[in-house]
């Protein structure tokens, strides 16, 4: 029988052999290594972070979450851990943490940034330096400036129904805005833009540690209003219904009371309460020549009859109509409030600037330096088209037996 040990390979097993190394080869350019892989069980979830000043120092505080232990059932709520560490720059103080921290916090699971009242009333730039530079900060986390009390103190109060005060903020805007529309949310990232970007500052919903019943809750209250890396004063409630009826985009969700149209005399005590679906407001600079005249406002807002103190019918073409243009005067009032307020604290927190960069480059070059002298004068004309949709459950005034 004749040996096969001395014949020659066919040209074809070369080649499959040639392209297997070569496949090979190329693989290894899109492996990637484990150099910098983290086990679980040495890993520490941050639900969020705190930027204040101690003294002159700065001051970081992180919120954990604990690891369940084996006795704890899945649905089981351990507490939070908070921890404060102070040094020459935030870096390192975050990086203390470590000294009494046996796991890595895994910062970019922090979906909530608190900036504490001292820090917010100085100077915000070392934050936001460490802030903006560092990857492992996750930039669509919410932004919340604390009022009256440090960040860490926020961190340790309470908010009802929640076992972690950080995670359950991001809950209570959320729901306050669908709710109540009173204060936007506000991201990181829009944080960073509006302060890189020239001609508009940034604007913050406000939390307060509120001692109810011998516990110290959490609570919104107001909007925080910078200017030039520092906060310079605060919005109210109306003043910030305003603040978010000037957001260029959709927001869905809120409430609006006005007075019967029966009798709105200062004394009545017959309200209606009306629920705004969606309103959307068109804010355009009014530009002649080379000069800026005023800036034009228009809101379109829809929203339902949801309830009435009063007896009577209101559900009438011509009560509608009423309600509709009481609507629009109370938009239109809380939307005025805002501004006179933004213009007195010398903050263009609506982006004012920005608008006329977009319409008007070149005169935005010439007003641009001269722009904080500019904006407290500037005029307005506001106008306001809201419009009753739906009524619920019942197309007439409940009627009670008498």
């Amino acid at each position: 029988m004749r040996s096969d040990k001395n014949q020659p390979i066919p040209i074809i097993n070369k080649m499959k052999t040639y392209c297997l190394f070569f496949l090979l080869l190329f693989s290894l350019f899109f492996m990637t290594g484990c150099w910098n892989q983290l086990e679980v069980n040495e890993t520490a979830e941050a639900e969020g972070m705190v930027f204040d000043l101690d003294g002159d120092q700065p001051s970081f505080s992180v919120q954990l979450a604990k690891p369940l232990t084996k006795d704890q059932s899945g649905s089981a709520a351990a507490e939070p851990l908070n921890i404060t560490q102070t040094a020459q720059t935030y870096t390192e103080a975050a990086r203390k943490l470590l000294l009494s921290l046996p796991r890595l916090p895994i910062w970019a699971h922090a979906g909530v940034v608190i900036f504490g009242n001292d820090l917010v009333s100085r100077d915000l730039s070392p934050a936001i330096d460490f802030i903006a530079r560092n990857r492992n900060v996750r930039k669509s986390a919410l932004v919340f400036v604390s009022k009256g009390a440090t960040g860490r103190e926020c961190l340790d109060a309470e908010v009802p129904l929640e076992s972690h005060s950080s995670a359950a903020l991001k809950r209570l805007i959320r729901v306050e805005e669908q709710q109540l529309g009173i204060y936007m949310p506000k991201t990181l990232d829009q944080f960073l833009e509006d302060l890189a970007t020239p001609g508009v500052e940034p604007g913050a919903p406000q939390i307060i540690v509120q001692e109810v019943g011998g516990k110290k809750l959490l609570r919104l209250d107001g909007t925080a209003v910078f200017k030039d890396r520092k906060m310079v004063g605060s919005l109210d409630e109306r003043e910030s219904r305003g603040y978010r009826f000037l957001s260029p985009k959709w927001i869905n969700g809120g409430l609006i009371i006005i007075q019967s149209p029966l009798d709105n005399s200062p004394s009545s005590n017959k309200f209606i309460a009306i629920e705004l679906t969606r309103s959307q407001a068109i804010v355009s600079p009014q530009i002649e020549g080379n000069q800026l005249k005023k800036m034009m406002i228009h809101v379109e807002a829809e929203g339902n009859f949801y309830e009435q103190t009063f007896e009577g019918n209101m559900l009438t073409l011509e009560n509608i109509n009423k309600l509709n243009e009481m609507s629009n005067e109370k938009i239109k009032e809380e939307i005025s409030a805002v501004i006179m307020k933004a213009q007195l604290l010398d903050s263009d927190i609506f982006g004012w600037g920005r608008s006329i960069y977009r319409r008007n480059p070149a005169l935005w070059q010439q007003v641009e330096k001269d722009w904080p002298a500019i904006f407290p004068g500037v005029q307005t004309e506001i106008t306001v088209n809201f419009q009753l949709r739906r009524t619920y459950l019942l197309d007439k005034s409940f009627e009670f037996k008498e």
